[in-house]
């Protein structure tokens, strides 16, 4: 076991009781690090010197934000409960293009794709919950979108990291399905379903071949994605690793996070040991969990939810955002 201390913590200041939702950072921002909040504003801050004010501050990017996402050089998308997706230049801090959702449905979550690719999944609205595709080039016009593959909010989308024609997403109704958005009729392009049994937290594509699906109770499954489509080819049976309190300790999963090793990290933490624990997640294969060389966060965000948490590789550091107490805390290796 690894041990990692609190170098530096930024706090949202004013106004009070705000608290931070999402963080990213990206090795093409060079070194900074988005962040976006309660009081609906973007913040670009130094993760090497949190401490001191934030680099660049957008303010109201929308109504009830919901969702940030990296896009492409110097750009970051946002999407709120407003309906709105907005797309803002880091750099100047200008907004560069916006679109609105189906019926101005909430929107849960974004996928992008550098440089122009752009997908967002919205809340059930009047029985719906659809998954829109956007080309930034051409904002005004849709270019695909599923309304029927999903009963129930769109919790999680992203594209294949090497098949950019291939998206991912995931529900509350259990599923994560998998789209080839070079089809425009939904059923046809519905190139794979899996049905996690349980509301999916979050879920993504490891490496080419393997997704992982978590629940909102903590439980976890990876699967293989289908390669051939032919109804005489079985597909794999799933690995369930079940409730990940009850497999690695802790009281609630924050995420899962692929690596440049090829592995894979879950980020799990304990309200009441105040503590934050990264555990390796190995493709051996199996995928096998390494409990032993876990990293802990010392005192992480005491006893609030750390509800977001990356890495800064080339700087051997360790960013995590709470929940509640509004506050990014760098952990330095």
């Amino acid at each position: 076991m690894y041990l990692l201390n609190n170098t530096s913590t930024f706090h949202v200041k004013s106004p009070a009781d705000t608290y931070i939702y999402e963080i990213v950072a990206d090795s093409k921002l060079g070194d900074a690090l988005v962040s976006i909040s309660s009081d609906n504003c973007l913040r670009v801050l130094n993760p090497l010197d949190l401490n001191g004010p934030p680099i660049r501050e957008i303010k109201k990017v929308n109504e009830e934000v919901t969702c940030l996402k990296f896009l492409g050089e110097s750009v970051v998308a946002t999407a709120g409960r407003d309906g709105l997706v907005g797309l803002w230049d880091l750099r100047n801090g200008e907004k560069v293009g916006s679109v609105r959702s189906e019926q101005n449905a909430p929107i849960l979550s974004l996928a992008c794709l550098s440089p122009n690719g752009l997908a967002a999944g919205t809340e059930l609205t009047n029985h719906q919950a659809t998954v829109s595709i956007w080309d930034t080039r051409n904002l005004g016009q849709t270019m695909r979108q599923y309304i029927e593959s999903h009963s129930d909010d769109v919790t999680e989308l992203q594209f294949h990291p090497s098949h950019p024609s291939i998206l991912l997403s995931g529900s509350t109704d259990g599923l994560v399905n998998i789209y080839n958005t070079t089809i425009e009729d939904e059923e046809e392009a519905l190139h794979q379903t899996i049905n996690h049994g349980s509301s999916i937290h979050h879920a993504g594509f490891l490496n080419d071949v393997d997704i992982f699906a978590l629940s909102h109770d903590e439980k976890l499954a990876m699967h293989k994605l289908v390669t051939n489509t032919e109804e005489t080819v079985e597909e794999p049976l799933p690995v369930q690793y079940g409730d990940l309190r009850e497999l690695l300790g802790g009281e609630y999963v924050a995420n899962v996070a692929s690596r440049p090793d090829g592995g894979a990290v879950v980020g799990i933490g304990t309200h009441s040991r105040e503590s934050f624990d990264l555990i390796h997640f190995n493709n051996s294969p199996p995928w096998t969990f390494a409990p032993e060389s876990k990293v802990t966060l010392v005192g992480a965000h005491g006893s609030e939810i750390v509800r977001s948490f990356c890495f800064l590789d080339a700087h051997q550091t360790v960013l995590t955002a709470g929940i509640k107490k509004p506050k990014v805390t760098l952990y330095h290796a």
